[in-house]
């Protein structure tokens, strides 16, 4: 094996690393947010996907998220009884309903997202040049896209 093979072998390693280590980051801070919201993982992990989305069916959900149609039921109950959440027609199809995240959500995620936010901004604007963090955003959508893959590899794994 060639050495820049090989340093490049270890620094794929090392990214695989930060990336779990991020995950986890990611996972106790969702942790918190989710208790301070009044929600658990799963609702909170919906609420995500809908906000992203600009909202989402149930079915759409139901796929974005792996939860079964019932299950997504259930957890769209909860965000509208909590108020973060609302069923409204599809204005693309009046037969189907869509769900869209409230201003309530909104105003709370502010509070929980919003200073991480405001640092990324400012850290990251001043430590990566434009070109750098296009870059960084290539990188994450390839994981992602990556990370799709995979899960469909185990969805249809026995």
């Amino acid at each position: 094996m060639s050495a820049g093979k090989s340093k490049k072998q270890g620094l794929i390693g090392e990214l695989i690393s930060e990336f779990r280590t991020a995950g986890n980051q990611d996972s106790a801070f969702d942790n918190l947010a989710a208790e301070r919201l009044g929600l658990n993982r799963t609702d909170l992990h919906a609420i995500n996907t809908i906000e992203n989305s600009g909202g989402l069916t149930a079915g759409e959900l139901a796929a974005a998220t792996g939860l079964t149609t019932g299950a997504v039921t259930g957890v769209i109950d909860r965000l509208e009884r909590a108020g973060y959440a609302r069923r409204v027609p599809d204005p693309a199809d009046r037969r189907r309903v869509k769900v869209e995240v409230t201003p309530k959500f909104y105003a709370r995620a502010d509070k929980i997202w919003g200073p991480m936010a405001a640092d990324w901004t400012s850290r990251l604007g001043r430590r990566f040049s434009a070109e750098e963090l296009e870059r960084v955003t290539e990188f994450l959508r390839s994981t992602n896209e990556l990370s799709r893959e995979h899960i469909e590899r185990l969805r249809e794994m026995k």
